[in-house]
């Protein structure tokens, strides 16, 4: 459809029975053969049903046009042919028509349609006032349900994918839509949520304007949109207001760049996607962004991106074909509808103006008597800040058993989520910047990509990350800040410690909880121990002495001094 050019004049021709016209070489035909009725038969023309017949025939047709009329256009069967003046055109088509009748081919004309001012052709209306979507595929629009399987669900995905130039941003609208891709979907994951963004695309599809074909006797303009998320382009031909049609594309994982770098992608994919639409004319990039005035090898703040895509940047941005045009006037809402949200935090607020104030902390020890087990523990302390003192109010922890303190600094803000009332502007403070900057920054991310990184492994903890997500969704009032661990001086000094005395007796207690031995009360030496854990000292000479200690859990064992 890219080549398609505006013309007064359009013919479609449609072959009749196509496979059956074209012939298998001698040497070929073997690899046709059947049996049936107790005789052994094979093919001597193309059959129908075979993986490679639409493409043998399609390579065949073009290369048949190309010797007749290499300005006609193909697909499969479907010929296209456009001309300004009519005697010319009524000669291009007599031309194509007695071409392919001396080889064999045969039309329907009954589907044909011969010097038309609108013509369909592969599920669009083409006129003089350029390019809409047919009737036939409105109509099917206006019917479309909720699927219920997975085979319908990729049926809708990729109906809604035909018209997916006439709406602008249409990567992040189908987004909702393309999550729920999943092997043992069904109704129940279809929520009413759904149905809107299902509602919003087909209401977006139905009141589609025609956008405009190609002249190739102009330039090509694309107006490149970056966001935090994705970028939004649409091509013009040059001096028109009109679209040629509109592209969008989210970012993966492996393309969090720094905000220029974003741009240079955007520019970079929309100059490599669109150059065959250019049919050979300059390319103008139109951008409000200063950034594009004039691209240059200098290196640029923050970088991320690896030498070989900055090579691919330099060999796209510089070609001699491409010009670059600042237009401030150029508004980001005409062509971006959505407002970014992600990966870029929200700003947080004075930290008196908290409602709540969280601080959480996990904690890890070796297991008493064990080499290679763990027993963590998480804590949470929730209060409030009054100036810059935090008043304290409720203590939480909770034994995790044999797990990593990573685990267990993730458990805590999990933890630290379930506590927040949606209602409530809360401020979390963590000491593992893992968590804050994964929370943050790469938590879209993760989940927009099923949870693996650029290699497709998994990544570590996916369930727990999923529940923190799913929890990140619903509370809009919750900030998320890091804080070094262990200081000395700071506003956050008090609830810190508090959290990370509260984590470490959680673990002392959990690591000696069980004894086994005769009498099951603990001794000086247990509690000894308990004590140089919390105290982070060592542990008492010759501890254990003579008896088996394993990790446990306080929640059954009664605990008493000596």
């Amino acid at each position: 459809m890219n080549n398609i050019v505006r013309k007064k004049y359009k013919t479609t021709l449609d072959i009749s029975n196509g496979f059956f016209c074209q012939n298998i070489a001698p040497e070929s035909r073997d690899l046709t053969s059947f049996s049936t009725l107790g005789s052994q038969k094979r093919f001597r023309c193309l059959p129908q049903g075979y993986k490679n017949s639409p493409g043998l025939f399609a390579a065949r047709v073009t290369a048949i046009l190309h010797e007749l009329d290499p300005e006609a256009l193909s697909y499969v069967d479907d010929i296209y042919l456009m001309d300004d003046e009519l005697l010319q055109h009524l000669r291009q088509v007599a031309c194509i028509v007695v071409g392919f009748s001396k080889i064999g081919y045969k039309f329907n004309f009954k589907k044909s349609k011969i010097a038309f001012i609108s013509v369909i052709f592969l599920g669009y209306e083409l006129s003089n006032e350029g390019k809409s979507l047919a009737p036939q595929f409105l109509e099917k629009c206006a019917q479309l349900q909720p699927p219920n399987t997975i085979k319908k669900l990729q049926s809708l995905l990729g109906f809604l994918n035909f018209g997916r130039t006439y709406i602008p941003d249409y990567a992040t609208c189908i987004k909702p839509l393309y999550e729920l891709i999943r092997p043992d979907f069904s109704s129940k994951f279809w929520t009413i949520e759904h149905t809107h963004t299902l509602r919003e695309l087909q209401a977006d599809l139905l009141a589609a304007k025609h956008l405009h074909t190609r002249d190739n006797k102009t330039y090509l303009v694309i107006r490149v949109i970056a966001g935090a998320i994705g970028f939004t382009y649409v091509t013009f031909n040059e001096g028109e207001t009109v679209p040629i049609g509109y592209k969008s594309h989210l970012y993966s994982a492996a393309e969090r760049f720094a905000p220029t770098e974003k741009i240079l992608t955007a520019v970079q994919m929309a100059v490599i996607k669109e150059r065959p639409l250019a049919q050979g004319k300059r390319i103008i990039v139109v951008s409000p962004i200063p950034a594009l005035v004039a691209v240059t090898k200098a290196s640029v703040p923050n970088a991320k991106a690896l030498h070989p895509r900055w090579i691919q940047w330099d060999t796209s941005l510089t070609a001699t074909d491409v010009d670059y045009i600042f237009y401030p006037k150029l508004q980001t809402q005409e062509f971006l509808q959505y407002e970014v949200e992600y990966p870029v935090p929200a700003d947080t607020l004075p930290i008196d103006q908290y409602q709540v104030v969280m601080y959480t902390d996990g904690s890890a020890q070796p297991a008493v008597g064990t080499k290679h087990q763990y027993s963590a523990a998480c804590a949470i302390v929730s209060g409030h800040m009054e100036g810059e003192k935090f008043c304290p109010q409720h203590t939480y922890t909770q034994t995790l058993g044999d797990c990593t303190a990573q685990l267990a600094e993730l458990k805590a803000l999990l933890m630290a989520l379930e506590h927040t009332v949606p209602t409530q502007f809360t401020l979390i403070v963590c000491d593992s910047y893992y968590c804050v900057q994964s929370f943050n920054e790469y938590l879209h991310y993760w989940r927009l990509n099923g949870f693996r990184d650029s290699k497709g492994n998994t990544i570590k903890h996916r369930l727990m990350w999923g529940k923190v997500a799913d929890l990140k969704e619903t509370l809009h009032k919750v900030h998320v800040v890091h804080t070094l661990g262990h200081q000395r001086v700071g506003i956050h000094i008090a609830g810190n410690t508090l959290a990370d005395e509260a984590a470490k007796l959680a673990v002392a207690v959990a690591t000696v909880a069980a004894v086994t031995r005769s009498s099951s009360k603990p001794d000086t030496e247990i509690m000894a121990a308990i004590k140089a854990t919390v105290d982070g000292t060592p542990y008492p000479k010759g501890f254990p002495n003579k008896y088996q200690y394993y990790m446990g859990s306080m929640l059954n064992a009664e605990v008493k001094n000596p």
